[in-house]
């Protein structure tokens, strides 16, 4: 370890493939005068985030006895910060911080993660409070076409389902208490605007950017623009519902109308957040200062910001040793 720099221990959850933002998160902690040790709870050794990380076998998002697993990871490792990376995982970090003070992690309170998680709940307090969202179907019979239904806890766009017609909606047979059914805009425009809350309560970053490719609810090429009034649903979202720590908004425009509506909220670091990084708006560093306490300044982000990603492999050998070709 470099003596000028200070151990910063993170944990982070269900980080498999977040190679690249990892190397981010170490590059920034040296910058800010910290050695970064990354670890990573996954089910298996053998994932992409060993290259930069040191993992650590854990057991299921609903494992009983993961509260347990996190104490005592957290003890034998000096975990400073958990930074959570897929929905399973927010709660647990929010919960698990609650009652353990001497680690930290920049998510919302567990009850808040719980209501964003739960699309039908988060829709509810949405529309109570005038957020502008897509018409939803509130009736046994829609009343409109085409409608999208989309799991009420579901993520990553599995299990979303687009019906045309009356006849395509008595064919799927859904269980409507498990879905929001929404009405489906074709022509569209998504936005993903990546955000930062301090512990206070305000608001350091709201940065915007295109989705301009997806492949498995993941965003593969990004471009950050200027979004005002979208700044402005995020912003209000964010003051309504009282959130904390990193959150990616997620809206959607009707290319006919210009309307923007919002589509949904996680309350956690996005995917691709490493184009909102290159654009002045590093919720990187604003979460180690939130950590030590600092204040977190705001930062706007620069428009006309591409990003785009490519497939990379980290192979294993029978021993679990990472492997690459000389």
């Amino acid at each position: 370890m470099d003596p000028q720099l200070r151990p910063l221990n993170v944990l982070m959850l269900g980080g498999a493939k977040r190679v690249s933002l990892a190397k981010h998160f170490i590059a920034t902690a040296a910058k800010m005068g910290f050695e970064a040790r990354l670890y990573s709870l996954e089910l298996s050794k053998n994932v992409p985030i060993a290259s930069v990380a040191e993992v650590v076998i854990g057991g299921k998002w609903n494992d009983p006895d993961l509260m347990n697993q996190l104490s005592e990871i957290c003890a034998e490792k000096n975990i400073d910060i958990i930074l959570p990376f897929v929905d399973g995982a927010v709660e647990i970090a929010a919960s698990f911080c609650q009652i353990n003070g001497n680690v930290w992690s920049p998510v919302s309170a567990p009850e808040v993660c719980r209501a964003m998680f739960d699309k039908k709940l988060a829709d509810k307090v949405l529309r109570e409070n005038d957020i502008p969202l897509p018409r939803v179907v509130d009736t046994v019979q829609p009343q409109f076409f085409p409608i999208i239904a989309k799991p009420r806890t579901g993520s990553a766009s599995k299990g979303i389902l687009v019906v045309n017609d009356i006849e395509q909606w008595h064919d799927r047979n859904l269980d409507v208490e498990k879905y929001i059914v929404q009405e489906y805009i074709a022509n569209r425009r998504e936005y993903t605007l990546d955000c930062y809350i301090d512990r206070k309560g305000n608001i350091s970053a709201i940065s915007p950017r295109l989705r301009i490719e997806v492949a498995g609810g993941e965003v593969v090429r990004s471009l950050t623009v200027d979004l005002p009034a979208g700044t402005e649903i995020a912003r209000a979202a964010i003051n309504v519902i009282g959130l904390r720590g990193a959150v990616t908004v997620q809206l959607i425009e009707n290319v006919d109308t210009g309307e923007l509506m919002l589509m949904e909220i996680n309350p956690r670091l996005g995917g691709g957040v490493v184009c909102s990084l290159y654009a002045d708006t590093n919720i990187l560093e604003m979460i180690i200062n939130d950590w030590q306490g600092r204040e977190v300044k705001y930062k706007k982000s620069k428009a006309g910001i591409e990003m785009t990603r490519f497939m990379q492999e980290i192979v294993f050998d029978s021993d679990n040793n990472i492997i690459s070709l000389s």
